[in-house]
């Protein structure tokens, strides 16, 4: 029995996989985008229809690329960034005419690059942030409070993380009014939505834009601002030279692309579990300490990477498929952390597991720069909220949706109810 999709998060039913026989080894093929917008929970069914089908198919869609569905692949392929370069992140646009720092680059050139943003977000500096992402929000909810709903999506799951980013980076939260909805066609496009490229290259070229102003505000600085993360790249050094502007501009479009669109999407999965079971709040009400495997549980059931998308560097058999150089493969990450080889009751949102080591913030060398703020962002919202507005619940009977999880799965809306004050 799944405990953690009922009633209004239920995803709808699906057809039968195709299953017309693969191009080597009779391994199975499907012809499926993941972009088009379904029925909250429906992407995770599929991937979970997916991976108890099949360890791999083939995805004869766009380019077509590798899907693996297993654990055991999906952590090799990350873990092996010599054969599976993150050249390309999505196999549907296996020659982005973007270049993501560093995201997109490979080591040994990766981990210098990470070097100089990671004591930004690090435990010990989120420790410090925390009484002011506490403060923040503290004073959203208490302000949504009154009123006895809002749309959990726009009201709150935008707002806070937005907020602690742009404070943790040095950049006024008031620009989020500007950030954010760029982010949001971004993601609309990048998830492999044909009709929305258009909107997704304007996006990227007005968050470049932004930053491209912010240097410039910030050129003749003789020393970095304080708290200032432009500022700091634009003094730091690589291989013993300054970063390029070029490099700044890409580290900085990418920072804000992975800080504002991630957490909110957990947020939204998170609550609105918590809004169906009452019984799982009353028990983090009652036992607080139980917050931080909550937190993680969710980022294990409720995936919002769907899949992650390398390039092949050479030709290799990897899992009984004979991969060319040039193959771009898809490690589907949603059917990866339910897989029951690994994880007990792997089906079940278990408010207190205990052992989780899950890939909700990919693994290997690309790990998630900003897990850390993340979980945190998430263990306080869920304090604060439960602290004044313990009992909750969906204040609609039509089904939520959820954007498709080409890139990342994100509700679209998540309307909630509880007695104002």
């Amino acid at each position: 029995m799944n405990e953690a999709c009922p009633g209004a998060i239920e995803g709808k039913a699906q057809p039968p996989l195709p299953d017309r026989g693969g191009p080597q080894g009779g391994r199975p093929v499907i012809d499926r985008d993941f972009w088009r917008t379904e029925q909250a929970g429906a992407y995770w069914e599929l991937a979970d229809r997916l991976r108890e089908t099949s360890p791999v198919f083939f995805n004869s869609h766009d380019n077509g690329y590798w899907v693996f569905t297993r654990d055991r692949a999906v952590r090799e392929i990350y873990k092996n960034p010599e054969i599976f370069s993150s050249e390309s992140l999505w196999p549907w646009d296996p020659e982005p005419s973007y270049r993501f720092v560093p995201t997109q680059v490979d080591p040994p050139q990766h981990i210098k690059y990470r070097r100089i943003v990671n004591p930004w977000f690090s435990p010990r500096v989120i420790d410090a942030a925390e009484p002011d992402m506490r403060a923040i929000c503290r004073r959203l909810v208490e302000e949504l409070a009154p009123a006895g709903q809002c749309d959990f999506v726009t009201g709150f799951a935008l707002r806070y993380p937005t907020e602690v980013f742009l404070s943790v980076i040095g950049i006024d939260p008031a620009d989020a009014v500007l950030i954010v909805p760029w982010v949001e066609d971004f993601f609309r496009g990048q998830g492999g939505d044909p009709g929305a490229h258009e909107l997704m290259e304007a996006a990227l070229d007005s968050i470049r834009g932004y930053w491209v102003d912010a240097v410039a505000d910030r050129r003749n600085d003789r020393a970095p601002r304080p708290g200032d993360l432009a500022s700091h790249l634009m003094h730091a050094t690589i291989d013993n030279r300054p970063l390029g502007e070029q490099e700044v501009l890409d580290m900085l479009v990418v920072l804000v692309l992975a800080g504002l669109d991630t957490t909110r999407g957990e947020l939204g999965y998170l609550f609105a579990h918590l809004a169906t079971h009452p019984e799982h709040r009353l028990r983090l009400i009652d036992e607080p300490e139980l917050i931080p495997r909550a937190v993680e549980e969710a980022l294990r059931y409720y995936t919002i990477i769907f899949g992650d998308g390398r390039k092949v560097t050479r030709d290799l058999e990897f899992h009984g498929v004979q991969l060319k150089k040039g193959d771009m493969v898809y490690g589907l990450v949603s059917a990866a952390n339910r897989d029951p080889d690994v994880y007990e009751r792997s089906d079940e949102f278990v408010i207190d597991r205990s052992a989780n080591n899950h890939i909700g913030f990919a693994s290997g060398p690309h790990r998630c720069l900003g897990m850390h703020l993340a979980r945190r962002e998430m263990q306080i919202a869920v304090a604060e909220w439960l602290r004044v507005i313990p009992d909750f619940r969906i204040a609609t009977d039509v089904p939520l949706l959820e954007r498709g999880g080409g890139s990342m799965m994100t509700l679209l809306s998540l309307p909630l109810e509880w007695s104002g004050r």
